[in-house]
């Protein structure tokens, strides 16, 4: 038989390695928890952005260029009833306010459509020429 003092001393070491253990296995929960969060977290965020990219990005750029045409209207052209522009020079005008202020230059198309519903006034388009407006000058 072993002595007393030493079976103490073994239990000690025993309880010490169970307590090791028993920590162990806490830690290892821990980051398996930290782990799984992170997994969350980078689903939702790649959500984040997939809605980003299909939804608001667009919206956004429509913005944008909705924006530019405005500005370039409110800033490049005068009102003028007397006055018609053909489409293409309108349209040059408009790319070249775009260059010069650092905005988006939209297609032609895209830019009339959006010009031809701007109000007041309204521009009209009559047989390839703006009504209504004529550029400004001494700018």
């Amino acid at each position: 038989m072993e002595p007393p003092d030493h079976l103490s001393d073994t239990e000690k070491k025993l309880r010490s390695l169970e307590q090791d253990l028993n920590d162990l296995r806490q830690g290892l929960t821990l980051v398996t928890d930290y782990y799984r969060d992170l997994e969350t977290i980078s689903k939702r965020q790649e959500a984040v952005e997939a809605v980003d990219e299909t939804i608001a990005k667009p919206l956004v750029d429509d913005d944008l260029e909705f924006e530019g045409i405005w500005r370039f209207h409110e800033e490049a052209l005068v009102e003028d009833p007397g006055v018609a522009i053909p489409c293409q020079e309108m349209y040059e005008a408009f790319v070249q306010y775009c260059k010069t202020s650092g905005r988006c230059v939209v297609e032609q198309d895209a830019f009339e459509f959006v010009f031809a519903r701007i109000e007041h006034p309204s521009p009209v388009l009559d047989r390839g020429t703006w009504i209504g407006y004529r550029l400004r000058t001494g700018r």
